[in-house]
């Protein structure tokens, strides 16, 4: 049998990136550093060779952002046709960050995406046993893999923003010009919005007949987007280990 590596080997690979798996969403599967990444690495057999699988999943990501582009060129014109406020803010004054987390709006609004995601799938999944049908093609598994991973995840993601911020708040350290963790999570959070409308659009896409029932999916993605960009406006610019920095292959 294949046997694990050890921490003492691991630690002494340079290939490994310090800290890479404290803002990644756990996908390691589809991750692009997965044979960079200590957390995985102690996980992974000795033999297994990564790289090859690196560099197919980062193909895939490309893939997926380019879809995410033309995505985000639609929204205003869907948002226009449904009334669809893709703006407007609840209260976020310093008081609402020492609210309770579990009831701030971000996570609300996170989590009602969620519990429509699955109502959408699941009348999905209805029609499909009550009207069989040829099995689905290879882009329509692969959006719903992507959308379901990120799913729940959103929201824990942007919990643990929040909580952060609470934290650095409590901790007088808000206003320091360092890097933030709440940052760092909140971009992690931002990033699986950002991959889920690209999903549903692929979906759209590979289902017409469902394009018009994803449409307020898109919706509350983006409003969800526009809100967490707005309640954290130095997320995007949060550098991660190893995903955001410029390294020698």
């Amino acid at each position: 049998m294949l046997r694990r590596r050890s921490l003492t080997e691991l630690a002494d690979n340079p290939d490994l990136i310090d800290g890479i798996y404290n803002y990644c969403d756990r996908w390691c599967e589809r991750c692009p550093f997965a044979s960079r990444c200590l957390v995985y690495a102690t996980e992974a057999e000795e033999e297994v060779s990564l790289k090859e699988q690196d560099v197919a999943n980062a193909a895939f990501w490309r893939e997926l952002d380019s879809v995410l582009q033309e995505t985000l060129s639609l929204i205003p014109e869907w948002a226009t046709a449904s009334g669809f406020d893709l703006t407007s803010l609840q209260d976020t004054s310093r008081k609402r960050k020492r609210q309770q987390v579990d009831n701030h709006p971000l996570v609300i609004t996170a989590k009602k995406y969620a519990h429509s995601a699955s109502d959408w799938f699941r009348q999905v999944d209805v029609e499909q046993t009550s009207d069989p049908s040829p099995q689905p093609d290879e882009k329509i598994n692969t959006s719903r893999d992507v959308i379901q991973w990120y799913q729940y995840q959103i929201a824990v993601k942007t919990m643990r923003a929040l909580s952060g911020r609470t934290e650095e708040f409590d901790l007088d350290t808000e206003t320091s010009d360092s890097p933030k963790d709440s940052d760092g999570s909140a971009k992690v959070a931002l990033i699986g919005i950002d991959r889920s409308l690209a999903a549903w659009r692929l979906m759209q896409l590979a289902t017409p007949e469902s394009a018009t029932s994803i449409i307020p999916l898109i919706l509350q993605l983006a409003r969800l987007r526009n809100r967490t960009e707005s309640e954290f406006p130095d997320a995007r610019n949060y550098i991660r280990p190893g995903f955001d920095e410029v390294r020698a292959s």
